[in-house]
């Protein structure tokens, strides 16, 4: 049994309520589905589902309970909870090995052991976000660790429990958060993500839209370690319930100091990058709200400045984080052929430039 190591929903129970907890998770790690118990006091009013809800986000390891076919029954004086398994006692077995080896991996390469704790957790969240697929499904085959780490297919349900499983075995203090989200131009929907905790202070991670908002050979940071006021954009979430993420020292772009707060700021940013020779640069702009138009116009005028002339811009921005990504290209030789003789030579590679930029602008959905 792959075992918690916090369990912070448990912690929230009266003294009644953990004993029940308790018994039923004693029974399901011994992989027996059903679970008696008596009311300690005997009229003592206990919310089972709530219990249930919080032994299933707290412990990602009991893959093989089916948390939605789960049966209870009471008298005056006792209860009798029983579960259906979705796994029978060899696969369980099996599955369990395949997980430690996938785990073990992980947490053994890269010189884990020697990071700090944001590091640890930047490695668990990149893993997750480069292997992991996401899959609009939520189902018993999506919605769990084994969807996730060995499938390498998943809901949110199944990247927020595979994350806190990680975090729980890197020595990591992480909670799963059943709330929700509304995707850009789509609904509310019901979410799941993470909360962890680095050196005292809280903060939101939502790896799966991370992992459906990267772009092709980049890794997204936008939802990595975020207060309360930043999640609250588009997330909603019960905050008398979970504790709250009020600094963002821990912010991927705070803490490696990718922020600006003003379009010179910008510009030089992207000037000092560009000489640096990257190719794709990421930062956040704090402050006043921006929309993708003035964005893309500042990129153009810090790849002007920067004379790039004969260079493409692809953009990929956030307006809610206020995050952008964007990668330069050189332009094919076709493209960039012309009569240096003429005076207009300069002209004619902004307009292709311009034209360049408008085709290539990519906007990708966020989903759930």
């Amino acid at each position: 049994m792959l075992k918690s190591k916090s369990k912070y929903y448990y912690l929230q129970l009266d003294d009644s309520g953990k004993r029940v907890y308790n018994s039923i998770l004693s029974a399901w790690e011994a992989r027996n589905p059903n679970s008696s118990f008596r009311l300690n006091p005997p009229n003592a009013k206990t919310d089972i589902h709530k219990i249930l809800t919080y032994i299933s986000l707290d412990n990602p390891g009991l893959f093989y309970v089916d948390f939605t076919k789960i049966i209870s029954a009471s008298s005056s004086t006792s209860t009798t909870v029983q579960a259906n398994f979705i796994y029978n006692e060899r696969q369980i077995t099996v599955l369990e090995k395949q997980l430690e080896t996938v785990i073990t991996k992980i947490l053994t390469s890269r010189k884990f052991d020697t990071m700090d704790k944001y590091d640890k957790e930047l490695t668990l969240h990149d893993y997750l976000v480069k292997n992991v697929s996401y899959v609009d499904d939520p189902n018993n085959d999506t919605t769990s660790i084994v969807a996730a780490l060995i499938s390498n297919r998943a809901v949110c349900d199944g990247y927020a429990k595979a994350f806190k499983l990680l975090c729980d075995q890197a020595g990591l203090s992480c909670i799963v958060v059943s709330g929700k989200a509304t995707p850009l131009n789509m609904p509310e929907e019901s979410h799941s993500w993470n909360i962890v905790k680095l050196n005292g202070v809280c903060s939101h991670v939502d790896v799966t839209w991370d992992s459906t908002t990267r772009g092709d050979n980049d890794t997204c940071y936008d939802h990595f370690n975020l207060t309360d006021k930043d999640m609250a954009r588009d997330h909603t979430w019960d905050r008398s319930l979970l504790p709250p993420c009020i600094s963002s020292p821990n912010n991927y772009y705070v803490r490696n100091g990718q922020c600006v707060s003003s379009r010179a700021e910008f510009k030089r940013y992207i000037i000092s990058q560009l000489k640096k020779g990257k190719k794709t640069i990421t930062l956040r702009l704090i402050g006043q709200e921006r929309t993708q138009e003035q964005v893309m116009n500042a990129a153009m005028e810090a790849l002007a400045d920067a004379q790039r002339l004969g260079y493409s811009i692809n953009l990929r921005y956030n307006q809610k984080r206020g995050t952008a990504s964007i990668s330069v290209a050189r332009l094919s030789k076709s493209n960039q052929t012309c009569d240096m003789a003429d005076n207009r030579w300069a002209s004619d590679i902004l307009i292709r430039l311009l034209n360049s930029i408008q085709k290539k602008l990519t906007v990708r959905k966020i989903l759930v």
